[in-house]
């Protein structure tokens, strides 16, 4: 998938000297004007290193060929790092005199200074950027599916045909469209590889996502990052081993310490609780953490939160290297973070041994299309069992219009997305901007996110995530979100109590930006003035842990009522079964094996009477009456002598 027919991409000369650059140019100018055959036209220009800014933040430039020759060593360096600080993802060549070119600097290429074959020249500049173009595995769907092939495998709707012959679900067909079912195909199909074991276009694909994302190595995965967070604990945990744990991680993350039987140190996030907001956590409790259990044999944190906080990850990730411990960073919602240099360093850039994204929330791919990336630090990495542990959790009967959509979600970025950052920015910027100027509202900055604990810390905030804050017009923001669903057509990411969080990607447009001014102006107009008073529901700290995570869960237990005062009844003290989650953002109150304290029993009993919005993860309803399920009496006295026996081994 070339895309469109003469795609422009710009191949910037940096040299120092004019008389070489205007030949040098001239003559592949001559050569580009005779490539009518290919996808991809290059625009030759040439600049000097001083001017090289200024090329860079244009989206059009795609290459850039350093002159050894005229910039010296340090010339070279400073404008190589110039490039990699700035635009991370294009290509850059070294153009040399030297016949035998010694650098540990990893160009894409290396040419030439006296090359008298311009033509050899500029296919070396073109294969580059058609391999970054590439979608190996979409282009093999698309071509299987042209090549109109009789389907006698599965799946059982046969490319479609039991739909669109049937008077009772052909509208259904007609909705979806003819390539959502002819693209939704068996592993019978051998030449569009196998996702369980890759040898062919799903291999050059995830190889080039890996370059893409500046990985060592990247897996697909098809159901999501929360079944991505399970396959890199699957591999890296045992039963008995000690984790530290963000508590503001995914429920995934929880889930995965259950199933490997690891016993979890969890770190206190910060809370604002005046916006009902979870946090980082603050560098010296993780450091304190690391330090008080060198034992442990990873550290997960969550970069960026859901509302938009990212940590300062190099000094916590190099501090967790130095004690023997492997970094898992969740970055669900940050797989944008290394196309523009507002996003950067990337967790990857850090030094994470392991990363997760969410390639569907901020980019280009189908929901639940997620990516595993493996960091070039990582020692011993097994890659052969790494593919049994994603194996393990993987369907063997895969979508593949999922795999294609990472393809081109991948491509676009690799090409694009700087200029598609950019425009993002520039959006965000804009309903900053007019929120402050023209409502009674207010967007939140970092500052007024993070507890006061985080003030040294180097938080910073993913602007992509605006959080608007409603209440200090007088205004509740389930209210809001519901007008604006229903009087103005607008649904937004989440809300709190007093406010409103806008997702701000790619796919926004100028359109949708003046809806939603237009919206929020109007809303405002009816505001009280008088900032919200409302009780806002506290966020416990997580009670003390008693039994081992899996050992609670796979309990048989007993279910005892979650009344209003439950802080007052037979819940208190006893030990949690199940996660209490709730939903979004998927952020645990409890979790198996700790105990139901007053405080947390309140919480919970809050969330579930008071929060119809919400979805509770954990609390079952009997009878019309919310039930929790917690371990018998004598089944914890077993579970705390096991976790008592593990800790101290």
């Amino acid at each position: 998938m070339a895309g469109n027919p003469q795609a422009k991409c710009r191949v910037l000369l940096v040299t120092e000297e004019p008389g070489f650059g205007e030949r040098w140019i001239r003559e592949l100018k001559q050569v580009a004007e005779t490539d009518d055959g290919s996808p991809i036209r290059l625009h030759i220009s040439q600049g000097r290193a001083d001017k090289l800014a200024s090329y860079l933040a244009d989206g059009m430039t795609q290459i850039v060929a350093l002159d050894e020759h005229s910039l010296g060593d340090k010339g070279l360096d400073s404008c190589y790092q110039q490039v990699r600080a700035t635009r991370a993802e294009i290509d850059c060549f070294l153009l040399t005199s030297s016949t035998n070119p010694v650098t540990e600097t990893v160009y894409e290429g290396v040419l030439s200074r006296a090359e008298s074959n311009y033509g050899v020249v500029y296919r070396s500049l073109r294969r580059v950027l058609l391999e970054r173009t590439a979608t190996p595995f979409a282009d093999a769907l698309k071509e299987y599916v042209f090549a109109a092939r009789d389907s006698w495998h599965t799946p059982g709707h046969s490319s479609g045909d039991s739909l669109s012959s049937s008077p009772w679900v052909v509208d259904f067909y007609r909705f979806m469209g003819e390539h959502m079912f002819n693209t939704d195909l068996s592993v019978s199909v051998k030449m569009l590889d196998s996702l369980m074991e890759p040898v062919s276009v799903i291999r050059n694909a995830q190889n080039l996502a890996a370059k893409t994302f500046g990985a060592r190595h990247t897996y697909y995965v098809t159901n999501g990052t929360s079944t991505s967070n399970k396959i890199v604990l699957q591999y890296l945990m045992r039963h008995g081993d000690k984790v530290i744990v963000d508590r503001n991680c995914h429920k995934s993350v929880h889930h995965a310490m259950i199933m490997s039987g690891s016993i979890p140190v969890y770190l206190e996030s910060s809370v604002n609780q005046n916006y009902g907001v979870y946090g980082p956590v603050s560098k010296a409790r993780i450091f304190a953490a690391i330090d008080e259990n060198p034992e442990a044999r990873l550290l997960i944190l969550t970069s960026c939160t859901y509302d938009g906080m990212r940590y300062d990850l190099k000094p916590i990730i190099e501090y967790a290297h130095a004690h023997n411990i492997r970094v898992l960073i969740d970055e669900a919602w940050y797989a944008h973070g290394r196309f523009h240099p507002e996003f950067r360093p990337t967790a990857l850039e850090c030094g994470a041994d392991f990363v997760t994204h969410s390639t569907h929330k901020m980019l280009s791919a189908f929901s639940q299309a997620s990516m595993i990336h493996v960091g070039h630090g990582v020692k011993n990495f097994d890659a052969a069992r790494f593919r049994e542990d994603i194996n393990m959790h993987t369907s063997t009967s895969p979508q593949y219009g999922m795999i294609a959509s990472l393809d081109v979600a991948r491509k676009q970025m690799s090409i694009e997305g700087f200029s598609v950052m950019s425009r993002t920015l520039g959006f965000v910027q804009e309903i900053r901007d007019y929120v402050k100027e023209h409502t009674a509202f207010r967007v939140l900055d970092v500052e007024d996110l993070c507890d006061p604990s985080l003030k040294d810390d180097g938080i910073r905030l993913d602007v992509t995530k605006v959080t608007i804050d409603v209440g200090v017009a007088g205004m509740s923001a389930p209210t809001v979100q519901a007008e604006l669903f229903n009087d103005y057509g607008i649904q937004i990411e989440k809300n709190t109590h007093n406010t409103l969080t806008v997702l701000v990607t790619i796919g926004t447009t100028e359109s949708k930006v003046l809806r939603l001014k237009q919206a929020l102006q109007k809303i405002s107009q009816k505001a009280p003035g008088v900032p919200l008073e409302h009780k806002h529901q506290s966020i416990p700290s997580l009670p003390p842990m008693r039994v081992l995570p899996r050992t609670a869960y796979f309990a048989e237990g007993e279910k005892l009522p979650l009344t209003q005062d439950a802080h007052k009844g037979e819940l208190v003290a006893r030990v949690a079964c199940d996660e209490i989650v709730p939903y979004p953002p998927g952020i645990p109150l409890v979790v198996p094996g700790q105990e139901l304290t007053a405080d947390i029993l309140s919480a919970i009993a809050n969330y579930v009477y008071e929060r119809k919005d919400l979805e509770m993860h954990g609390v079952q309803t009997i009878n019309g009456v919310p039930h929790i399920r917690v371990m018998r009496k004598e089944a914890e006295a077993e579970g705390k002598a096991e976790l008592t026996r593990l800790a101290g081994h």
